[in-house]
């Protein structure tokens, strides 16, 4: 990729992550990767007094926790055939959800997004989803 076709997407998909950001107050962070792992762009909410979830700048992007998120959704994928269309991975932690959602048909740019642990988190989704 050119120099001004890489910029020109990672401002794309800093715009698409203040958009989701401000779709509901209980995302804590929405971030773009790719099948590496690699965080392409990210927004943490601004009030966030502590971020439970750091992302790596280190060229070992497996360690990052949306990366494993992107490898349960690639497994999951595979069952499209049979089941049709995946749509995203929920992770459920204790103190944190993880959505990962396919952002492009070639499934190479993931959004991921970390909510607090809220009792209601489907209309969040819904609503995450209708965003992008």
């Amino acid at each position: 990729m050119q120099r001004c076709q890489i910029l020109e997407e990672r401002e794309f998909l800093l715009d698409l992550c203040y958009g989701v950001l401000f779709v509901d107050k209980s995302i804590r962070f929405v971030g773009v990767i790719d099948v590496n792992g690699k965080l392409l762009a990210g927004k943490y909410r601004s009030n966030l007094q502590r971020p439970l979830i750091t992302t790596s700048h280190t060229s070992d992007f497996s360690q990052n926790s949306f990366y494993s998120g992107y490898l349960a959704l690639t497994i999951k994928k595979k069952f499209e055939s049979d089941l049709g269309d995946l749509h995203f991975q929920l992770t459920e932690f204790e103190k944190v959800k993880l959505l990962t959602i396919p952002l492009t048909s070639r499934n190479d740019r993931y959004l991921c997004v970390s909510l607090d642990n809220i009792a209601s988190y489907e209309k969040t989704i819904s609503k995450i989803i209708d965003s992008i």
